[in-house]
């Protein structure tokens, strides 16, 4: 391959910065403050530049009961592999318009106010570690009473580099940090895709 053609990819990857987070107008579905899990995510993920920068809700109303749609906004999404982020970089760029990772999922609330079930569809974890590549993104529901507790609250483990989560910690040898997940920005998924994809 012809070093010049490197140029262009070169400045893509140099010029791959997200645009600020967005502040959504507040209409109906607005999520309370409410002591939901603890997010716990390897420190090594933080300290390379993937700490939780936002979190997105929108409520809603179903059949069945209440139904929050969370998302939360990591600011990047860096690849262990320094040539293999290099390459992903530019394919996120053209593909998202964005450096932020944002994992979406739903928490259907059970009529006890205190129990959930979290449907981790695209984002479950299953067995994989942190450094796994390539990552299979899974699907699983799974009820609060199946997670760990942390001062009478359910954990949430972010197990992999790309944040797929799960209910057991994949990583017991990496160091954490914790997050309480209570208080959420409005937005929806779309409003989030809508608002990078026009940026």
């Amino acid at each position: 391959m012809k070093s010049y053609l490197l140029i262009p990819l070169f400045f893509l990857y140099l010029g791959c910065t997200s645009p600020p987070l967005p502040v959504f107008p507040t209409t109906e579905g607005i999520c309370p403050k409410s002591d939901l899990f603890v997010l716990s995510q390897p420190e090594i993920d933080v300290q390379t530049g993937n700490d939780l920068v936002g979190i997105y809700c929108k409520a809603n109303i179903t059949p069945i009961g209440f139904e929050w749609e969370i998302s939360l906004v990591f600011r990047d999404e860096i690849h262990p592999s320094t040539w293999k982020d290099f390459f992903y970089r530019i394919y996120r760029r053209i593909r998202y318009g964005r450096n932020y990772d944002i994992e979406s999922f739903l928490v259907r609330l059970e009529p006890d106010g205190k129990t959930f079930q979290l449907d981790l569809k695209n984002v479950y974890s299953g067995d994989q570690i942190f450094q796994e590549d390539p990552v299979v993104h899974k699907d699983r529901i799974l009820s609060s009473s199946l997670l760990e507790n942390r001062n009478s609250l359910p954990i949430l483990y972010v197990n992999t580099w790309n944040h797929m989560f799960g209910e057991k910690d994949n990583n017991p040898e990496l160091s954490k940090q914790e997050i309480q997940i209570s208080e959420f920005r409005f937005g929806s998924r779309s409003q989030l895709d809508g608002y990078f994809g026009t940026y």
